[in-house]
């Protein structure tokens, strides 16, 4: 079964193959809670810009418009922008996080969801992302980082890891390990004949706050959960709302 496995390039692999539609087929109707949980957490007012970076074929995009706020779009994925023009029609941009295409003090929020940070093979790689997500904001601009637990992720695949599991309904096979230094999460999948391996750097709440820090931000709430109740060690999500200085 063919397999990409370079590290520093799986996402532009994983994320533009038509199976990524059929592995990711919950996550649409996911949206419908995640968005508008998402878009209140960010808190900006009507008429504001904001980047939703990365957006993928825009499943949460219309819950950032229903809130009145001027979105934004881009992806590295041609196939996901594709979609999302199909049935979300957007101002859309084909991007790299680490060099965003645009101006400085552009926006007032950039939006990143559900664990879209620590693709990277390097620290100073996802830290540029979060730099390059300071330098697109204007001062006092927001960004909404919304990511999972690490504890809650490492509890999940404690008794699983290393197995391959089967998703007969959704047509796919997935095993996931840790790293040998437990930092990053490795997720292999066989779908459509394909092999597919996310390796995404898992945080600490120590490393989040130090690398939004680093990245020019303050006033850096953190949330366990889209109710926006407190941040916990064991919550499945780890939401981060951080202001640019």
């Amino acid at each position: 079964m063919p397999c990409h496995t370079r590290a520093m390039d799986w996402f532009a692999w994983d994320f533009d193959h038509p199976a990524y539609f059929q592995i990711y087929a919950d996550k649409a109707a996911d949206a419908a809670l995640e968005g508008p949980a998402l878009a209140a957490l960010l808190d900006l007012p009507t008429g504001s810009r904001v980047l939703d970076l990365p957006c993928g074929w825009g499943r949460l995009h219309p819950h950032l418009k229903a809130r009145g706020l001027e979105v934004v779009g881009g992806d590295l994925s041609a196939l996901n922008l594709r979609r999302h023009a199909e049935e979300h029609p957007a101002p859309l941009a084909r991007l790299d996080l680490r060099a965003l295409p645009f101006r400085g003090g552009c926006a007032d929020g950039v939006f990143c969801a559900f664990t879209s940070w620590g693709y990277f093979a390097t620290e100073e790689e996802n830290l540029r992302q979060l730099s390059e997500a300071g330098r697109v904001l204007r001062p006092g601009g927001a960004l909404l980082l919304d990511l999972v637990g690490r504890d809650f992720l490492r509890a999940s695949v404690a008794e699983v890891e290393g197995y391959w599991l089967d998703f007969p309904h959704e047509g796919y096979q997935e095993r996931a390990t840790w790293s040998p230094d437990h930092r990053r999460i490795l997720t292999e999948r066989r779908c459509q004949g394909q092999g597919f391996r996310h390796d995404i750097w898992i945080p600490t709440d120590a490393e989040v706050q130090a690398c939004l820090a680093q990245a020019g931000f303050r006033a850096i709430e953190a949330y366990g959960g889209l109710d926006g109740r407190p941040w916990d060690a064991a919550a499945e999500r780890w939401i981060y709302r951080a202001v640019r200085s």
